[in-house]
Formats: C-alpha cells, structure tokens, sequence
C-alpha cells in the first residue's frame, strides 16, 4: 500500500496522553454504530429496552476483553484491532435468534469461535488461499457491504425511506468537516479529524433539529453504574442445521480480518511475526467468550482499520486503554442510551469516512498485483456476484434457504467465491521453470521473472526488486564467467520463491551474499566443476 507516509507513531511507539485519550474516544465513536446490531437482534426477538441494554452492556465487556487480547504481541496481532459486533454474522444470527431465542444464538456463536480457532493453526497456508489480489477484493467488498448500511443512516431514511433534508444537511456538514480537516497538512487536525467531525456534527445535530432536548433528557434517566445480569437470558443451544450459515459467517469474519491485518502489516512495516496467525486466533476466542457471557458475534472492524492511516496513529497503547475503555463501559447503562440519541447521519458519516481508505486499500492491493488473464477473472468476477446480490435483491430468492445465505451480502458472496476461483484458477498451474542463457544474461533474468510474475501473480514491486537482485548476482560474478542457467520454483504452501544460478566455475560466496540491496537468504554450494548460487525470497 503507497500512503503518502508512514504512521506517526508506529505500533510500538509512545503516545502523549493527550494523543491517547483522544485517540481512544475517535475509535470508539467509529466502533459505536455497530452497536446498533445488539438493537436489531432485540427487536428480532420483541424484546424491550432491557434486553437491548444487557446485549450491549455484555457485547462491550466481551468487546473490550478480545480488543484487549489483540493489542498484546503474544495474545493477538499486536495492532489496534477493535472487536466489535459483526455485520457478516447478522444473517445467521438473526436466523438462530428466531427460531431459538438467546440461546440458540449463543451456542452457536461459541461453536463458530472454537471453528476459527482451529483454522488459525493453518495461516502458513493463507498465502495459497489469500494472495494479494484476493485478499484486496475482500477489502473492497467489505466497503461495499458497508455502504447499504452506512448511507441510509448518513441520509437520515430510516428503513431505506427517502432521506430527510434536516438529516442529510448534518451528514454532509460531518462528513466534509472530516474530510477538510483529514487533509490539512497539521498533524493535529489529521490526528482528530473524526472526533472533531463528530463535535460538529453534535452541534449541527442540534442547530437543524435533528437532536431535541427531549433525546438528551431521555438518556439522563439511566443509572451511572450497573452489573449485567445474565440470569433468566444467558443459556445455550445447538442446531447442526444452522452450522453451515455460521460457518460461512465465521469464514467471511477471517477473510475480513486477514485483510485487515495484512493492511495495517503493510502500513506499519510490522511484517513476518505470526500476526495473522495470532489475529485469527485471538478473534475466535474473543467471540466465543462474548457469546459466551452474553454478548452478540465480534469480529474485527474495517472502519477502525481504516482510521489508522487515515489518522496516522498506530500505537498498539491505543488499542489496550480501548479495550479497557470498553470493558468499563459495559458497566455503564447511560452508554446504551448514547447509542440511541446519537444522530443517524453522523454515525453515517464516520462509517463512510473510514471505509474510503479500506476500498482504497483493495484496489491497490490489487493492482499492485501482476495479472494474467486467468487471475484477472478472479478479481472481477467476485465483484461482479457480489454487486449482483445488492443491485439485484430478488435474484436469488428461488435458492433452498441456506444457500441464500451465500447472497445476503456482497461481502459473503463476493469473498467465498474469489476464494473458490483462485483456487480453481490455480489448478494445472507450474511451480517450477528454468533458463538457458544466451548472450545477454540480465535481459533473459528480465523475461524469465516477468514470465513468473504473470503466472503466480506476483507484486510487481517485488518483481522487480528481485529480479534487480538476480541480475546483481550475476554482475558479482567473476569477470568473464558467464551464468549456464537459471531455474525458478515457488512453493506456494510456504509463500517462497528460490532462484538457482548454475555458474560453470568458483565464486566469491562473499561477493555473492553481498550483492544487491533486496534482503535475500543467498547460500553457495561448490561442485566439482560448477557452484550452484541459491536466492531465497519471502512472497508478498
């Protein structure tokens, strides 16, 4: 990903006190829309506004505790990685929530923790599952999942009604506010863009009607301080029927997650530390355990994510006082009653705020892809699918019900099939060629690994790092000593790619591991009358 610059304060970095509390408090307003799902479910279910402020009182503590697990290097990914309500669960939980109550829902979220759990043990795979360009299509579904949501709230429609003036006037007031503070060159307007934002989308909110005094004395009747009680709600149930839904909600959660963790491993440079695998990991177990105590399904938020190189704060100190900050609010029964008389638009509009740079993050993730024409099919016939199941809502109704499922989303649909044509595509695909060279070594280095970067659909930055590497090699040579041959395998499973210079004669191993600028694991092995020069390179 090509940002313009790299955060401010990188994930092990201090923050001032200032930067932290208010950092904090922009997360979690950009967190505090998905805290409408607990609202929806109760409403699924007839329920009052006590159950709704126990289901949010429960989700924010088992929010807090997984949010709190992912900030630790050791328990998690290491980064700010909020768990919040999930919108790809909604579908199968709404299912459960009807047909079996709480406790349906509960047993079946732990079941879909416990699942991902087990699938975070095959990560060193993900890379054969979900290369770059895959990875970016889920990226820029996860924006357009969003947008059936984020836009009816930013125009104030209610239930996908007309949109109201007063409404919009707040959202596009919020939203340029974000905007024309997001680009001032002052780090302390790009630092606090949306918290900012959200204050004048307050006052607006007031000045246009759309927040009364009469919204703002409903929630000072709340108590200050209050433990959940799970008693006569929290119980569990299992139906084998309803697995299949789950799972597919569970896979498109760790698809979104692993494409969020790869964009902020490549915004902050925090690469090769098992983050992903330590994600996934954490993430299911955050969710079985907020299920378990009486919470909805959790799972990473894109618009979070996005926040971070849209502010330029990526202190990991961020994501722990969050997850306390949440813990502590679950406690707090006047917070349920916040998310009621929070204005729509201005939810609305930091949604659309932080979701612009999680698109903009899958289409360069993709285009930063070399693709041939097989992958080229893979990237945009998901797009096409997933688009398909918004713009064309009755399409799929004649489907048996589970399969339905596949299309209630264009995040679900869209990533479950680029998942299944990158695997299809792959299929008959070479692992290993190799060159004879002529007379012009370096130019058939060129060929060869454009060769490659089409067929195993590599980055072209790497491309063409690696192929300057090669060609540093063979100008270390000896003066006079011509490379016979080079041979290129890339194994998928482990995400490497080894060059094999065949080189009639001895070398300098010294000169050789020395070569070039692009960190490469070179060894030298001598032969009776030849020295085989192996590169090793870690795939992108």
């Amino acid at each position: 990903m090509d940002y313009a610059d790299r955060p401010v304060y990188n994930v092990s970095d201090s923050v001032p006190p200032s930067v932290l509390v208010l950092s904090i408090l922009q997360h979690f307003f950009v967190l505090a829309v998905y805290m409408t799902y607990p609202v929806i479910i109760t409403r699924a279910l007839g329920g009052g506004e006590d159950l709704s402020t126990f289901l949010i009182s429960a989700t924010l503590i088992g929010s807090g505790i997984a949010t709190l697990l992912q900030a630790f290097r050791y328990t998690g990914c290491g980064y700010i990685f909020p768990m919040v309500p999930n919108s790809s669960y909604l579908p199968a939980s709404m299912l459960a929530a009807t047909a079996g109550g709480l406790p349906l829902l509960y047993g079946m979220m732990i079941v879909s923790g416990f699942l991902e759990m087990i699938l975070s043990r095959l990560t060193r795979y993900f890379r054969l599952l979900f290369p770059g360009e895959v990875v970016g299509v889920v990226m820029f579904m996860l924006g357009l999942a969003i947008i059936p949501f984020s836009f009816p709230l930013f125009f104030g429609s209610g239930e996908s009604g007309p949109l109201d003036p007063a409404a919009t006037a707040v959202g596009i007031i919020t939203l340029g506010s974000m905007i024309l503070l997001g680009i001032q060159q002052k780090k302390i307007f790009r630092f606090y863009a949306v918290l900012i934002g959200i204050l004048i989308g307050l006052v607006s909110s007031v000045l246009f009607g759309v927040l009364t005094p009469a919204d703002i004395e409903s929630a000072g009747s709340a108590p200050l301080f209050s433990l959940p009680n799970p008693i006569g709600i929290v119980s569990y149930s299992f139906d084998i029927g309803l697995l299949v839904p789950f799972a597919i909600g569970m896979l498109c959660v760790m698809l979104k997650s692993a494409g969020n963790i790869a964009l902020l491993d490549e915004y902050t440079g925090e690469t090769g530390r098992g983050n992903l695998r330590r994600g996934i990991l954490s993430e299911g177990f955050g969710a079985a355990l907020c299920s378990a105590i009486g919470g909805i399904g959790i799972g990473s938020s894109a618009s979070n994510t996005g926040l971070i190189p849209g502010t330029g704060i990526a202190s990991r100190n961020i994501g722990l006082g969050l997850g306390l900050f949440l813990i502590i609010c679950g406690f707090l029964p006047a917070i349920g009653w916040f998310f009621h008389i929070m204005p729509e638009p201005i939810m609305g509009a930091v949604v659309i705020y932080a979701i612009a740079f999680i698109m903009l993050g899958g289409v360069q993730s993709i285009s930063s892809r070399v693709l041939d024409n097989r992958r080229t099919f893979v990237v945009i016939l998901p797009i096409m699918i997933g688009v398909s199941s918004v713009m064309c809502p009755n399409l799929y109704t004649a489907l048996p019900e589970t399969i339905q499922l596949f299309f209630a989303s264009p995040l679900t649909s869209g990533a479950i099939f680029v998942v299944i044509l990158g695997l299809l595509f792959k299929i008959g695909l070479p692992t290993h060629t190799s060159i004879r060279f002529g007379k012009h070594p370096e130019i058939d280095v060129s060929r060869l690994l454009l060769d490659c970067g089409r067929l195993w659909t590599m980055d072209k930055t790497q491309m063409f790092q690696i192929i300057h590497h090669i060609q540093a090699l063979i100008r270390a040579m000896p003066e006079g000593m011509h490379p016979e041959e080079l041979t290129i395998t890339l194994k998928n499973s482990t995400g490497t790619l080894s060059a094999e210079l065949t080189v009639p004669g001895p070398v300098d191993e010294t000169a050789m591991k020395t070569a070039g600028h692009y960190p490469a694991f070179v060894t030298v092995a001598a032969a009776a009358d030849k020295t085989i020069v192996r590169s090793r390179y870690i795939m992108i």
